[in-house]
């Protein structure tokens, strides 16, 4: 599994998915299905990690991948698409590309 740390090199995204709470369950599957099915066959995907909050009202998916170009790669492929669609009339979508600040380990 992957290192967090500050001076790594890897594109780092958090994305937040505002969703209904009858529907976070829904939101969450469809992550899992586009990291396992699609992103991690990619090249230069290095990780994911999927959340949600406790009231229901959103899902959070962190991303780790070689660069910014590798993801922006696996977006445009027909097999992210076609899972993506099912994001309409869902979600509102607030991505953000992150630089890893501070890390704490305590392993």
């Amino acid at each position: 599994m992957p290192t967090i740390r500050p001076d790594s090199d890897y594109a780092t995204f958090i994305n937040t998915f505002r969703c209904q709470p009858e529907n976070q369950d829904e939101v969450v599957e469809i992550n899992v299905e586009i990291v396992e099915q699609v992103a991690s066959t990619f090249p230069g995907f290095i990780s994911a990690s999927i959340h949600r909050s406790t009231d229901g009202t959103r899902v959070f998916n962190y991303l780790q991948w070689e660069s910014g170009e590798h993801l922006a790669a696996m977006q445009r492929s027909a097999e992210f698409q076609a899972l993506a669609r099912r994001f309409a009339g869902l979600i509102e979508f607030d991505p953000h590309r992150c630089e890893v600040a501070h890390v704490v380990d305590l392993g």
